[in-house]
């Protein structure tokens, strides 16, 4: 082959390369996490993972990438979805963390395009702590998570972020406040005065 022609089947190698889908693409997850305060010192974890993906999920990592744990405090009260089991790794301290592992039994795997609710825990960690970085990892969010098909380790997988929502108001929490504040003052003045 001559030079020339190598050089005139450069672009099209590049397009190939370009194109190609990246090992990670089938595993993509998100999960969303809502806290409930239980007491002054405990708050509930609610989480729902979504395969984002191709291919099912069958192993969800809270708080971990393969080798380190993130989470300041070890969980406790930890429930699983339908058909999925959970185990807690790591001491929950600064040089360590701790993590949550959950593994889809048979037939129980996330599948593409679907979410799952039923993950939750409960921590002393605070939601405003879980926002930020590990203390035993600090260049890490807390919420660093990963997923991949099958066993521990049967493909790469993916790491990515759980995202925090607000929880919703407790019912009237918003009439009570509205009643209670400058607005009845002002309609009691009102009265008053006609």
């Amino acid at each position: 082959m001559k030079f020339t022609d190598c050089l005139r089947t450069l672009p099209v190698l590049a397009l190939v390369l370009a194109g190609s889908t990246s090992i990670y693409a089938s595993e993509l997850a998100t999960a969303t996490m809502l806290s409930t305060q239980l007491n002054a010192t405990t708050w509930e974890y609610d989480l729902t993972l979504n395969d984002t993906g191709t291919t099912n999920v069958g192993t969800f990592w809270f708080s971990w990438v393969p080798g380190e744990d993130f989470m300041p405090t070890v969980p406790t009260d930890i429930t699983s979805a339908a058909g999925w089991t959970e185990i807690v790794t790591g001491s929950g301290d600064a040089t360590d963390g701790s993590a949550i592992q959950w593994i889809a039994g048979p037939g129980a795997a996330l599948t593409a395009g679907e979410s799952v609710a039923g993950f939750s825990f409960e921590s002393t960690t605070s939601p405003a702590t879980m926002a930020g970085l590990a203390p035993s990892h600090p260049t890490e969010p807390i919420l660093t998570s990963f997923v991949y098909s099958g066993a521990p380790f049967s493909d790469p997988g993916l790491d990515f972020q759980v995202q925090q929502v607000a929880a919703a108001p407790e019912p009237g929490s918003i009439a009570l406040g509205l009643i209670g504040g400058s607005a009845l003052f002002a309609a009691l003045r009102r009265r008053k005065v006609s």
